[in-house]
């Protein structure tokens, strides 16, 4: 389970470092396209163009910074280490399935697995949270029990 706990956190910053790339691409082609809009002999087209880049703009900032920190809260996980409760680098198995506690990713497949990469601040998080291999959690009115933690 530890080979396994190391390619989702593997393919977690994959996908991280993919949105930023492609967030980064384009904010470059909005730079781009600021620089070549041209003032035309209609003003108010060419103001409302560069409201529309710079609000555009704005958007790809804010999803970039929201991506820059899931990519530093997966980057303080050592995937080496053996949880022995559930907190930040835990693969937590249950009934249900696998969920890696690191950033909210949602649902990845490894090794054609479904896993699911959560926060300990989501609801689930925060039920799980500090909790060892053998406990029961009651979570949207169900049982769960935890049947293993790496």
């Amino acid at each position: 389970m530890s080979e396994f706990k190391k390619a989702i956190n593997t393919k977690c910053l994959e996908i991280v470092a993919e949105r930023l790339d492609i967030i980064d691409d384009n904010l470059k082609n909005l730079q781009h396209s600021k620089q070549s809009e041209t003032k035309s002999s209609a003003g108010d087209k060419y103001e409302t163009g560069r409201a529309m880049i710079q609000n555009q703009e704005e958007l790809y900032r804010r999803q970039r910074h929201q991506t820059q920190i899931i990519l530093d809260q997966l980057l303080k996980i050592d995937p080496d280490k053996k949880c022995k409760r559930v907190e930040d680098g835990a693969l937590v198995t249950l009934p249900s399935g696998h969920y890696y506690i690191s950033a909210g990713m949602g649902k990845l497949t490894v090794n054609e697995k479904d896993v699911f990469a959560l926060s300990l601040a989501s609801p689930l998080g925060m039920a799980l949270k500090h909790r060892h291999a053998g406990d029961t959690f009651t979570f949207n009115e169900k049982e769960h029990n935890i049947l293993q933690i790496v």
